[in-house]
Protein backbone atom coordinates (compact mmCIF):
# COMPACT_ATOMS: atom_id res chain seq x y z
CA UNK A 1 0.00 0.00 0.00
CA UNK A 2 1.16 3.69 -1.03
CA UNK A 3 1.78 5.93 1.85
CA UNK A 4 -0.55 8.88 2.65
CA UNK A 5 1.92 11.52 1.42
CA UNK A 6 2.61 9.46 -1.91
CA UNK A 7 -1.43 9.48 -3.23
CA UNK A 8 -1.53 13.08 -2.09
CA UNK A 9 1.68 14.36 -3.69
CA UNK A 10 0.27 12.06 -6.71
CA UNK A 11 -3.11 14.15 -6.46
CA UNK A 12 -1.74 17.56 -6.51
CA UNK A 13 0.90 17.11 -9.25
CA UNK A 14 -2.37 15.91 -11.27
CA UNK A 15 -3.35 18.66 -10.34
CA UNK A 16 -0.48 20.84 -11.41
CA UNK A 17 -0.68 19.10 -15.09
CA UNK A 18 -4.72 19.93 -15.27
CA UNK A 19 -3.80 23.53 -14.30
CA UNK A 20 -0.70 23.58 -17.09
CA UNK A 21 -3.00 22.06 -19.94
CA UNK A 22 -5.51 24.73 -18.95
CA UNK A 23 -2.69 27.25 -19.60
CA UNK A 24 -1.77 25.23 -22.67
CA UNK A 25 -5.02 26.25 -23.78
CA UNK A 26 -5.61 30.04 -22.12
CA UNK A 27 -2.06 30.86 -24.25
CA UNK A 28 -3.37 29.27 -27.37
CA UNK A 29 -3.71 32.29 -29.19
CA UNK A 30 -0.14 33.82 -28.21
CA UNK A 31 1.82 30.62 -28.34
CA UNK A 32 0.35 30.12 -32.15
CA UNK A 33 1.53 33.69 -32.42
CA UNK A 34 4.63 33.42 -31.32
CA UNK A 35 6.22 29.83 -32.77
CA UNK A 36 3.14 28.77 -35.01
CA UNK A 37 0.48 25.73 -34.58
CA UNK A 38 2.79 23.14 -35.06
CA UNK A 39 5.77 23.80 -32.44
CA UNK A 40 2.94 25.19 -29.62
CA UNK A 41 1.15 21.57 -30.40
CA UNK A 42 4.76 19.91 -29.91
CA UNK A 43 5.92 21.92 -26.97
CA UNK A 44 2.50 21.43 -25.22
CA UNK A 45 2.09 17.74 -26.40
CA UNK A 46 6.08 16.73 -24.81
CA UNK A 47 5.92 18.65 -21.39
CA UNK A 48 2.22 17.85 -20.36
CA UNK A 49 3.22 13.65 -21.91
CA UNK A 50 6.37 14.25 -19.75
CA UNK A 51 5.20 15.35 -16.56
CA UNK A 52 2.61 12.85 -16.36
CA UNK A 53 4.60 9.67 -17.64
CA UNK A 54 7.17 10.93 -14.78
CA UNK A 55 4.43 10.99 -12.01
CA UNK A 56 2.77 7.62 -13.27
CA UNK A 57 6.50 6.12 -12.96
CA UNK A 58 6.80 7.85 -9.81
CA UNK A 59 3.78 7.19 -7.91
CA UNK A 60 2.84 3.77 -9.13
CA UNK A 61 6.35 2.28 -9.85
CA UNK A 62 7.98 3.76 -7.39
CA UNK A 63 11.36 4.74 -9.58
CA UNK A 64 13.78 7.02 -8.08
CA UNK A 65 14.99 8.02 -11.61
CA UNK A 66 11.69 9.42 -12.64
CA UNK A 67 11.21 10.91 -9.13
CA UNK A 68 14.94 13.57 -9.82
CA UNK A 69 13.48 14.40 -13.16
CA UNK A 70 10.17 15.08 -11.95
CA UNK A 71 11.99 17.23 -9.31
CA UNK A 72 14.38 18.55 -12.02
CA UNK A 73 10.99 19.72 -14.32
CA UNK A 74 9.41 21.08 -11.26
CA UNK A 75 11.97 22.92 -10.47
CA UNK A 76 12.96 24.60 -13.89
CA UNK A 77 8.88 25.41 -13.49
CA UNK A 78 9.38 27.26 -10.83
CA UNK A 79 12.81 28.92 -11.78
CA UNK A 80 10.64 30.22 -14.82
CA UNK A 81 7.79 31.37 -12.77
CA UNK A 82 10.18 33.39 -10.29
CA UNK A 83 11.76 35.00 -13.30
CA UNK A 84 8.53 36.00 -14.57
CA UNK A 85 7.82 37.86 -11.20
CA UNK A 86 10.96 38.93 -10.58
CA UNK A 87 11.15 40.85 -14.23
CA UNK A 88 7.13 41.89 -13.92
CA UNK A 89 6.11 40.05 -16.38
CA UNK A 90 4.31 37.60 -15.27
CA UNK A 91 0.45 37.79 -16.44
CA UNK A 92 -2.33 39.60 -14.82
CA UNK A 93 -5.52 38.29 -13.98
CA UNK A 94 -7.09 34.92 -14.14
CA UNK A 95 -3.54 33.57 -16.13
CA UNK A 96 -1.55 34.78 -13.35
CA UNK A 97 -3.41 33.38 -10.63
CA UNK A 98 -3.27 29.76 -12.71
CA UNK A 99 0.25 29.79 -13.26
CA UNK A 100 0.86 30.87 -9.62
CA UNK A 101 -1.37 28.20 -8.01
CA UNK A 102 0.19 25.17 -11.16
CA UNK A 103 3.39 26.45 -9.59
CA UNK A 104 2.74 26.22 -6.02
CA UNK A 105 0.93 22.90 -6.61
CA UNK A 106 4.32 20.89 -8.47
CA UNK A 107 5.97 22.06 -5.77
CA UNK A 108 4.27 21.07 -2.44
CA UNK A 109 3.59 17.56 -4.59
CA UNK A 110 7.74 17.38 -4.82
CA UNK A 111 7.65 17.78 -1.38
CA UNK A 112 5.23 15.35 0.21
CA UNK A 113 7.54 13.00 -2.30
CA UNK A 114 10.69 13.20 0.03
CA UNK A 115 8.56 13.07 4.00
CA UNK A 116 10.10 10.27 5.81
CA UNK A 117 7.08 7.80 4.75
CA UNK A 118 7.52 8.36 1.14
CA UNK A 119 11.35 7.35 0.86
CA UNK A 120 10.66 4.31 3.18
CA UNK A 121 8.10 3.53 0.86
CA UNK A 122 10.82 3.71 -2.14
CA UNK A 123 13.50 2.28 -0.40
CA UNK A 124 11.40 -1.12 0.21
CA UNK A 125 10.24 -1.19 -3.27
CA UNK A 126 14.15 -0.91 -4.65
CA UNK A 127 15.02 -3.43 -2.21
CA UNK A 128 11.97 -5.71 -2.60
CA UNK A 129 11.81 -5.13 -6.59
CA UNK A 130 8.23 -4.79 -5.64
CA UNK A 131 5.82 -2.19 -7.29
CA UNK A 132 2.37 -1.17 -6.51
CA UNK A 133 -0.30 -1.90 -9.68
CA UNK A 134 -3.48 -1.58 -7.90
CA UNK A 135 -5.04 1.80 -8.08
CA UNK A 136 -5.57 2.43 -4.61
CA UNK A 137 -6.06 5.60 -2.79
Amino acid sequence: MRPKSIVQGEYLYLASIVLLLVLAILGWDDAVAQSGATVAIGVNAFFIGLSLLLLILTTRRASRVALWLLVVLTTINAGGYLLQVASGVLANGLFGILTTAQAILGIVACQLFFRTTAREWFAERRYMGDVDTEFDA
